[in-house]
C-alpha cells in the first residue's frame, strides 16, 4: 500500500521510483500495489508508476481516464494489462487457501497464544530493589489503582480496531492469580478522558470527580503492602489521522503518582499506551515501571503473569523514551508547514541522534530488564571476501548468571569511525532473542553483509561500502554495550564523480584526477606544479571550490580550457 504524502515532490501513489524501481526491480516484490484510501490524484500517472489498484474505486472517473489515455496513446495498453494481471493473481492466491478444509477455530488456544505474545512484548523499564515479581503472602493487601485496571485499553482506534473473542480484565486476573488469603482492593483513582467514563465512580458507587477519586486511592495505598497503579493514554489522545502535540500522560494520572508514593513507597506502575510517553517527572516515584503498550485482548492477563512472575519480561524498547519531546532529533522540523516536512535529522533519526549527541534520555533504544541477569563474553569477528562480497561472521557467548530462567536480546551494533560522510556512532544491524536456564551459556551467531556496512550515497544513488576499520558492539541496548571489537574491511576506494563541479580537493584526492590536473598545469623549474597545485596553503583555503569556479581566478594555473580538457579525459577513461 502506498502512502498519502509526496516524496521529493511526487505523490507516493504516482512515484515510479518508489513503486517500480525500488519496490519491484530492487526488492523483487511480485504482488499487488494498492493505494491508501483517497491517495490517488492522477489515476493515469499512478498506473504508469506501478499502482495497480485504487481504493476506493473512483467509478466513472478513473476508469474513464484510463480508457481515454489508452485510446490517445498516453498509456500503453500493456501497462494496463500488467496491472489487471496482478489483481487477478492476488485473487488466485487468496482463493488457493480456500481449497483446504477450514478447521474449527480454537478460541481458547488463540487467546492463550495472544497472552503469551503480550507477555513477551512488554518492557520492564525499571525494577528497583527487585520489587517485581510480586511475592504476596496470605494476610497481605495489594492496592490496585487506576481505571485502566478494570476498563482496559488494549487496542488502537480507527482502522486498527478488531473484534476480540474476549478481553482479560487485569483486576479480575490479579484477584484470581494471587495466593489464597491475599486481599486485592481497587480504587479507580482518576477518570479516563477527564469525564465520567465507565467505571469511574467513587468507592460508594456514586459518581465522583478526580479529586475525590484521588483521595480514595491514596487512602487505600496507605493501608496496602504494595500499590499497583494502571496508567495510560485515553483512546482520544492517540489515533490515526492526527498527530499528538505532546507526549505527557494526563495530569490526573501523573499528579496521583507522587501522592501514592508518599502514602506507600512500594509503588509499581503498569502502562497501557500505543506510543511513547514522557516518564521524567514522575517515574522516580515508582519502584517499578512495566510498559505493556496496547497488547491485545489478553493484555490484562499478560500483565498479571508478569507482575506475579508466572512469565518473565523480555521485551525491548523499539524506540528511545526521551526526557521530553523537545529532545527528539526531529523536533524542530516536524510537523512542517505549508504541506512540506523537512527531514532535517537525516540519518540521525531516533536513537542514532540521541546517541550522537550523548543526550540524556529516560530509557534508551533496546532497553528492557528481566528477572535474571546475563553476562557477555568472547566477542569474535571473522571477515571473509571483499567489496560487495564481504561477509563478517560475529559470535559472542551469553550466560544466564541469575537464579531464574529468562530471555536476553543480544543486540549487535556497527559503527564506521573512519567514514568520509556523517554516520551514526552505532547502528543496530542484528539481534537475537535467546532463552537461557540459570547457569546456561549459549553462543550467539550473526552474519553481516556489505549492505550492513554501507551508507546510502545521494551522489551515486546507491549503497556505498568504504574500506577501513569498522567497530562492532554487542550489548543489551544502544547504551548498554558489553563487548566491542574491530574489523578491517577491504573494498575499492570511494572516488567522487569528477566533473567541472567537483572541487579541487576531490580531484586531488583521486589518483587519476590528480595526475591529469598536474599534467595539464605543468611544473616549474623547482619541479613543483605551477599555480595553486604547488601552493598547499592556498589549496586549504579555496581547494573546496569547484574547478570550474577556480578557472575564473587569475594566476592559479587552471583556466576553462584546462577544465574542459581534464573533464573530457576523465570521462573517456570511465
Amino acid at each position: 500500500m502506498c502512502a498519502y504524502n509526496r516524496v521529493n515532490g511526487t505523490h507516493a501513489s504516482q512515484n515510479r521510483w518508489l513503486l517500480t524501481e525500488v519496490l519491484r526491480e530492487q526488492w523483487g516484490f511480485d504482488g499487488l500495489v494498492v493505494s491508501d484510501w483517497g491517495a490517488v490524484h492522477d489515476r493515469v500517472a499512478a498506473l504508469a508508476a506501478g499502482l495497480d489498484l485504487e481504493m476506493p474505486p473512483n467509478l466513472g472517473v478513473s476508469d474513464a481516464a484510463l480508457v481515454e489515455a489508452v485510446r490517445d496513446g498516453r498509456l500503453e495498453e500493456a501497462v494496463l494489462d500488467t496491472a489487471v494481471a496482478r489483481v487477478l493473481r492476488l485473487v488466485d492466491r487468496a482463493l488457493a487457501g480456500r481449497e483446504q478444509p477450514v478447521e474449527a477455530v480454537d478460541v481458547d488456544a488463540h487467546h492463550a497464544l495472544a497472552r503469551s505474545a503480550a507477555a513477551d512484548c512488554a518492557v520492564l523499564l525499571k525494577n528497583d530493589g527487585g520489587i517485581l515479581p510480586l511475592r504476596p503472602a496470605a494476610g497481605e493487601l495489594i492496592a490496585v489503582v487506576g481505571e485502566f485496571a478494570r476498563t482496559p485499553r488494549y487496542q488502537g482506534a480507527g482502522s486498527s480496531q478488531v473484534n476480540p473473542t474476549r478481553v482479560d480484565i487485569a483486576l479480575d486476573e490479579l484477584r484470581s492469580g494471587v495466593p489464597e488469603g491475599v486481599e486485592v482492593e481497587f480504587a479507580p483513582g482518576f477518570r479516563i478522558d477527564g469525564t465520567g467514563a465507565e467505571g469511574a465512580e467513587g468507592a460508594d458507587g456514586s459518581g465522583a470527580d478526580d479529586a475525590t477519586l484521588a483521595e480514595e486511592a491514596v487512602a487505600l495505598a496507605a493501608r496496602a503492602g504494595t500499590v499497583v497503579a494502571f496508567l495510560g493514554l485515553p483512546a482520544s489522545e492517540e489515533s490515526e489521522g492526527f498527530d499528538r502535540t505532546h507526549i505527557r500522560l494526563p495530569e490526573n494520572q501523573t499528579g496521583l503518582v507522587a501522592r501514592l508514593a508518599e502514602a506507600n513507597p512500594n509503588l509499581v506502575v503498569v502502562l497501557s499506551n500505543g506510543s511513547a510517553v514522557q516518564l521524567s517527572g514522575w517515574d522516580h516515584h515508582a519502584r517499578a515501571v512495566l510498559e505493556c503498550w496496547l497488547s491485545g485482548q489478553a493484555a490484562g492477563g499478560a500483565a498479571i503473569d508478569l507482575l506475579l512472575g508466572a512469565a518473565d519480561p523480555s521485551g525491548r524498547l523499539a524506540e528511545t523514551l526521551p526526557l521530553r519531546l523537545e529532545d527528539n532529533p526531529s523536533h524542530l522540523n516536524f510537523p512542517g508547514e505549508a504541506g512540506h516536512v523537512r527531514y532535517g535529522e537525516g540519518v540521525f533519526v531516533g536513537y542514532r541522534g540521541y546517541d550522537a549527541l550523548a543526550r540524556e534520555v529516560s530509557y534508551p533504544f533496546g532497553h528492557g530488564l528481566t528477572y535474571t541477569t546475563f553476562e557477555y563474553a568472547d566477542l569474535r569477528a571473522q571477515v571473509s571476501g571483499a567489496g560487495q562480497d564481504v561477509r563478517v561472521d560475529v559470535t559472542c557467548e551469553v550466560t544466564n548468571t541469575g537464579d531464574r530462567a529468562g530471555k536476553e536480546v543480544v543486540q549487535l551494533y556497527v559503527g564506521d569511525p573512519q567514514a568520509s560522510v556523517a554516520r551514526p556512532a552505532r547502528e543496530l544491524k542484528a539481534f537475537a532473542k535467546v532463552h537461557l536456564e540459570p547457569g546456561e551459556s549459549r553462543t550467539v551467531q550473526f552474519r553481516l553483509t556489505a549492505r550492513d556496512l554501507s551508507y546510502w550515497s545521494q551522489a551515486t544513488g546507491g549503497w556505498v561500502l568504504e574500506p577501513g576499520t569498522f567497530a562492532l558492539s554487542a550489548g543489551a541496548s544502544s547504551r548498554d554495550v558489553r563487548l566491542t571489537a574491530t574489523v578491517d574491511v577491504d573494498a575499492p576506494p570511494v572516488r567522487p564523480r569528477l566533473d567541472a563541479m567537483a572541487t579541487l580537493q576531490e580531484w586531488m584526492a583521486d589518483p587519476a584526477g590528480a595526475a591529469l590536473l598536474k599534467q595539464a598545469v605543468g611544473s616549474g623549474d623547482d619541479g613543483r606544479p605551477r599555480g595553486i597545485l604547488g601552493n598547499d596553503e592556498l589549496i586549504r583555503v579555496i581547494g573546496n571550490f569547484p574547478i570550474s569556479s577556480l578557472a575564473a581566478f587569475p594566476g592559479l594555473g587552471i583556466d576553462h580550457a584546462t577544465v574542459a580538457s581534464v573533464v573530457e579525459q576523465v570521462t573517456a577513461r570511465a
